[in-house]
């Protein structure tokens, strides 16, 4: 499979995964995708806290969501699925809401029980005209009283790119173009335009800073892992080149790939020695201090010392 003379490679993408590491990176970007999702107005500042479900049983892996964010207070129940065709989907999220509840927000004594709901949201990269907008609960307690409660389901394939970004809902965006399925010759110039449009969008989230620099990068390496899978996926041999070339609209990315050199270098001289040798060539080169720390693991400090003493 060819793209541009060059041959394509098949991805393995966990994609609950990606999106929980995404959103991970930056508590502000956390916030901008609730909000984005629910039409939330939390203050970018609220304090954040992931309430993993790692540490769950074996037996309780199957009543727990792909992650539970909180956020000033309110925890989050978010589940991402490929495709909607899981018949059983509103038993499953409930199982997933309940689950998260009685995991990290439930209190009881001997004759009292407090526990409070996640906001659930069900979020489907792949779908057809059955897979649902929303998923209905209808419970009845013994008493009588009746519950009616909707969950709000986000369909991916009918967004934009436009209002992906709008929305700061890039962190699931960056799966955007295997909703191009089956790719044929009839929507080519199509995806032509999404993967153009949303390396845009992504080059201008990273620089009003939406999106954190490096985070940006993971970002971009999934979109074009996506986009290789979606070539795979329909067998086509293609001859395709982004009119948005990566060295043009996203200078950034070069930065890994000086580091990459520069590593090579480095190795012969040892490893503690190269990544000073690594940090001194990337300070001379005009690259941002904070890039350089997070990508050699070196404080402010020693690079402030690095590049005083030349």
């Amino acid at each position: 499979m060819l793209i541009n003379g060059i041959e394509a490679q098949k991805h393995e993408l966990s994609y609950d995964k990606i999106v929980k590491n995404t959103l991970a990176s930056s508590d502000a970007m956390t916030i901008r995708f609730i909000n984005g999702l629910f039409g939330d107005d939390i203050p970018l500042d609220a304090p954040v806290e992931w309430l993993d479900k790692e540490s769950v049983s074996g037996k309780q892996t199957a009543v727990v969501a792909d992650f539970y964010p909180r956020i000033a207070g309110k925890m989050y129940a978010i589940e991402i699925e490929q495709d909607g065709k899981s018949g059983d989907m509103a038993l499953r999220v409930f199982k997933y809401t309940v689950g998260g509840a009685m995991l990290h927000s439930m209190a009881a004594t001997r004759t009292e029980l407090n526990i409070s709901f996640p906001q659930p949201c069900i979020i489907f990269l792949s779908s057809t005209r059955s897979t649902p907008r929303k998923l209905t609960w209808n419970i009845e307690f013994f008493d009588g009283q009746k519950v009616k409660l909707e969950v709000p389901a986000v369909k991916l394939a009918e967004l934009s790119v436009k209002e992906i970004a709008e929305r700061d809902l890039l962190p699931i965006g960056q799966f955007y173009l295997r909703t191009f399925r089956k790719l044929t010759g009839r929507n080519i110039e199509r995806f032509n335009e999404a993967a153009i449009s949303l390396l845009t969008e992504l080059k201008a989230a990273v620089e009003r800073g939406a999106v954190p620099r490096s985070t940006g990068l993971r970002m971009q390496d999934t979109i074009r892992e996506t986009m290789e899978n979606v070539f795979i996926k329909s067998k086509m041999e293609v001859d395709f080149e982004m009119t948005t070339n990566i060295t043009e609209t996203l200078p950034w990315i070069d930065y890994e790939e000086i580091f990459a050199k520069i590593e090579e270098r480095g190795k012969a001289t040892g490893k503690a020695e190269g990544i000073v040798v690594i940090a001194k060539n990337a300070l001379k080169m005009g690259i941002p201090a904070d890039d350089v720390a997070e990508m050699t693991g070196l404080t402010c400090e020693e690079l402030e010392a690095l590049s005083i003493n030349g």
